[in-house]
């Protein structure tokens, strides 16, 4: 079966197109043909070698969106022919991969299934963050960096129809678009604002934020203090530049802050399903929207890591496989 793999860490050119074996499933998995991947951040860690990974040759990606073909005699919940999404499957990104039927949802007709590989990673986290981690309440307000990006856009949506008050940032007027049309009541222009600590307390009537949910933690740890309200919750979803900053202990503690921490591969398993199925029935109840940034097939695999490392599109970048 077509595989993308890779034999050795390094940037987008050692992505390579291959042929494996269909893999066999366990009593308690399923074989999905893939009908797309979902590409993400953590993807291009493990291939450059920020991230390990088992053992050579690797294959790429852990979201998914296809069709059930086989089901393990000990799986009930799905049957062959069902269109699920998934995530946290390592190896996704070929014709057929195997999967623990807890790692899939229903993916509901309404969505195609580009869309569908672009929930996994992005939503999942969104959820988590705002409600498994933070508590987010009704009526409280969340301000959500990147809100044009893959997680910022479903934070936003999910944000929104709880009853939060959602402050975004963009950095451009066709990303401000994206999170308007999320849900965003204000959207703060990282482009075109010189004191964005202003900007956001202004849009707080100078009472701060409740909830933060933080893309780039290392750069924003003292100025989410300054703007948070008393009790701050600060999501720290990813710290690309410096994976272990300095933390201001004494501004911290003078807001009764709280540093939370994610990760989808290490979440407990009954709040990923809880994530995963609230996000199905958004889908189903038409309150959440997928952002597909771009589609490619899987000979384009080199290209599309490089576009998602130059940030070359807003949304999610997909693989497509049939």
């Amino acid at each position: 079966m077509k595989t993308v793999l890779y034999y050795e860490h390094g940037g987008p050119e050692v992505l390579t197109l291959g042929d494996t074996d269909r893999p066999a499933i366990k009593d308690d998995e399923v074989l999905v043909e893939v009908k797309a991947s979902g590409i993400n951040p953590v993807d291009t860690y493990f291939r450059s070698g920020k991230r390990p990974v088992k053992e050579f040759p690797a294959i790429p990606h852990f979201d998914v969106a296809g069709i059930i073909r086989e089901t393990g005699q000990n799986v009930h919940e799905f049957q062959v022919g069902d269109r699920v999404w998934g995530t946290n499957i390592a190896g996704t990104a070929r014709e057929f991969v195997n999967a623990s039927s807890g790692s899939l949802f229903p993916l509901p007709n309404t969505f195609s299934f580009e869309e569908g590989a672009t929930l996994g990673i992005p939503a999942i986290t969104a959820h988590l963050s705002l409600f498994n981690r933070a508590k987010l309440e009704p009526g409280e307000t969340v301000l959500i960096y990147g809100g044009a990006g893959a997680v910022g856009h479903a934070a936003i949506q999910l944000a929104s129809q709880h009853g939060a008050t959602v402050i975004a940032t963009a950095s451009s007027a066709e990303k401000e678009e994206i999170c308007l049309q999320a849900g965003a009541e204000h959207v703060i222009r990282l482009d075109q604002e010189s004191n964005p600590e202003q900007a956001v307390l202004s849009s707080t009537n100078q009472e701060g934020v409740d909830v933060i949910l933080d893309m780039s933690f290392s750069e924003n740890v003292e100025q989410n203090l300054t703007i948070g309200a008393l009790g701050v919750r600060i999501v720290t979803i990813g710290s690309p530049k410096n994976n272990q900053p300095q933390i201001p202990w004494g501004l911290l503690n003078q807001k009764h802050g709280s540093l939370l921490g994610v990760l989808v591969f290490t979440a407990p398993e009954t709040a990923l399903h809880k994530a995963g199925m609230e996000i199905t029935q958004a889908i189903q109840n038409g309150t959440f929207k997928a952002h597909v940034g771009g589609v490619y097939e899987p000979g384009q695999a080199k290209q599309a890591h490089k576009d998602l490392e130059n940030k070359k599109y807003a949304g999610s970048l997909v693989l497509k496989f049939t």
